[in-house]
């Protein structure tokens, strides 16, 4: 996999988030909160969003970041898509994802309003909400050159300022907040994270599994049909049916042998099933009927999958933190093995004889 691609994410890596001058005509507007409407188009940095869920997939963001690493353009891509401006046009090396006006998009952002993130305001005043996009916002905000500056456009789905007791009750009826960790344990709104990226929202390694497996053992409808939380629905499912402490993610085949129980876990299940706690069945979550063992086969094989380039950062970004020292070790193990045979006493030699 990937020898080519290891050596492109691993310098990556190392690059150091400078301190940059952001422009004003990018910063966030002056936003009279209470006047905001549901459909309202404002942009905002992203260290002003709340997450509205306690966990993340890290392999798709790995993803993401592996995409980047090959090549930078797939960043400004996306940052064109997820602000409403369909791709990127134009971009230099002096571009930077802190300052919009530094790269061109195909479209006005904005222009795309139903690519857009959505944000619900409240319950007090300067309180902005995330209730999707939590995956691609935390690349922005883990990738180098990124962080908390970096500016998004966003719809306003709901203005809930002054709400006050009645804010969260609200937000859990309409499905707009997921308090489950990521041990599958309920928590409560006072527990989610106070901002975005991997630093503050935990691995879910069973999202991570649901992630890959779209269009292999299920298929989610249409933006406008979709089911909120369907992929985190799936995660409670697999968490039930499969320990994921059998396999070691670090190992490709033992990753693609995780891969291929979770897809069978899917579609094992009767088709009238509930799927978690979403009160809706097997079918209508999108459940295929069989693996679909071509796309597995091509998400494992493929070095353009996503699977691959995920798997390409996850190693490289391991051996960035494991110690020398241990890695030293590991090298020399079996050595130190041979030796310590060699010092056995010989009757011990006779024995093993």
């Amino acid at each position: 996999m990937s020898s080519q691609l290891f050596s492109a994410v691993a310098p990556f890596l190392t690059i150091i988030i400078p301190s940059v001058f952001i422009s004003p005509s990018v910063l966030a507007e002056k936003i009279t909160y209470a006047e905001l409407k549901r459909g309202d188009v404002i942009t905002v940095n992203l260290d002003q969003l709340l997450p509205t869920q306690s966990v993340l997939a890290y392999d798709k963001e790995f993803s993401n970041l592996g995409r980047y690493a090959e090549n930078l353009k797939f960043m400004y891509d996306d940052l064109c898509q997820v602000n409403g401006a369909k791709g990127i046009k134009k971009w230099t090396e002096d571009s930077l994802p802190t300052d919009m006006n530094s790269y061109q998009c195909i479209d006005k952002p904005g222009k795309h309003i139903d690519d857009l993130s959505t944000v619900i305001v409240g319950p007090e005043k300067g309180v902005l909400y995330l209730t999707n996009n939590h995956h691609i916002l935390s690349t922005f905000w883990d990738m180098p050159n990124g962080g908390t500056s970096v500016p998004v456009v966003l719809k306003v789905e709901y203005n809930l300022l002054d709400s006050g007791d009645d804010f969260w009750p609200e937000m859990l009826n309409d499905k707009e907040v997921w308090l489950y960790d990521s041990k599958g344990k309920k928590i409560k709104s006072k527990d989610l994270p106070e901002y975005l990226g991997s630093k503050q929202l935990k691995h879910d390694k069973y999202l991570s599994l649901v992630y890959f497996l779209k269009g292999i053992s299920y298929e989610t409808s249409k933006p406008k049909n979709e089911i909120p939380f369907l992929e985190l629905y799936w995660s409670q499912v697999l968490r039930k049916q499969m320990k994921i402490s059998e396999y070691d993610l670090n190992i490709p085949d033992e990753y693609a042998m995780a891969l291929t129980e979770a897809a069978t876990v899917m579609v094992d299940l009767k088709s009238d099933a509930i799927i978690g706690k979403s009160n809706k069945t097997a079918k209508e979550m999108g459940q295929l009927s069989q693996v679909n063992t071509k796309a597995l086969e091509a998400l494992l094989t493929d070095s353009k999958s996503k699977w691959h380039y995920a798997m390409a950062y996850r190693l490289a970004k391991k051996e960035k933190t494991t110690p020398k020292s241990l890695l030293n070790d590991k090298k020399e193990l079996p050595e130190e093995s041979a030796k310590e045979n060699d010092k056995a006493a010989p009757e011990e030699k006779e024995i093993k004889k």
